[in-house]
């Protein structure tokens, strides 16, 4: 098995008390399988169920649990604390994945041989589970980015990917804290600096809860992504 070290695998949480344990236990029994030692970044976003007593519990039980508990900001946001905490801790490579149990572990066999400093690998949702609106979106969000950018990025809101340091540095400090939908400007920084390998996969519906991303948020932020996009893409050009 290819040697990958330090992977922190990054996962954002808002009131995913019914689905995170699953989700841990199975990413887990996954990664060790795959004899890759990691480190699983909890970052509880402020949730209003019992998600962070439910955390607490997960890491009395297993040794390489880091918990982040902090202030409501959003997904994409909590996830740029993640990216920026596990550089400061010494990471190589950045896994991000959800806690709603959509990110199936069975793909992640097929991201490690593409795994590597100068790359990134995400994937692509070639088939969702959770609906035909999320179809729509998938459908819509590379024809926005490419518009807003000029990038072409496959897939750039996919919650499925992993960055290496070497590539995360380049940009990670200078996103502001009031960017909105962080993950596609992070996927087209991806593409500027680096190449994308796209890896196919199926993107499981969840099995409880409800989402606590809605729909119409992609549409209401619409023209102020284009704006962002657009700006932060000519500062780093």
């Amino acid at each position: 098995m290819k040697n990958i070290s330090n992977l922190w695998v990054i996962i954002p949480i808002y009131n995913e008390a019914l689905n995170i344990k699953s989700v841990i236990k199975e990413w887990s029994e996954a990664l060790d399988l795959l004899e890759i030692k990691s480190t699983l970044c909890l970052l509880n976003d402020g949730s209003k169920d019992n998600s962070l007593e439910v955390l607490k519990e997960l890491e009395s039980q297993y040794s390489n649990i880091i918990i982040i508990d902090k202030s409501n900001t959003g997904h994409g946001q909590t996830c740029l604390l993640g990216y920026k905490y596990a550089l400061e801790k010494g990471a190589d490579y950045v896994l991000q994945i959800d806690s709603d149990g959509q990110c199936d572990p069975i793909y992640f066999k097929n991201f490690i041989p593409f795994i590597e400093p100068t790359k990134s690998v995400y994937g692509y949702r070639y088939k969702r589970e959770d609906g035909g609106h999320r179809h729509f979106i998938s459908f819509f969000v590379p024809i926005f980015t490419f518009l807003s950018t000029g990038f072409w990025v496959k897939d750039p809101n996919v919650p499925y990917r992993v960055i290496p340091k070497s590539i995360l540095e380049k940009f990670v400090y200078e996103i502001p804290n009031d960017f909105i939908l962080v993950n596609i400007l992070v996927s087209v920084c991806c593409k500027k600096y680096a190449t994308i390998k796209w890896v196919p996969i199926i993107f499981r519906d969840r099995k409880l809860g409800t989402p606590s991303v809605k729909n119409f948020k992609f549409v209401n932020h619409a023209f102020k992504l284009v704006s962002q996009l657009n700006s932060f893409i000519k500062k780093i050009k």
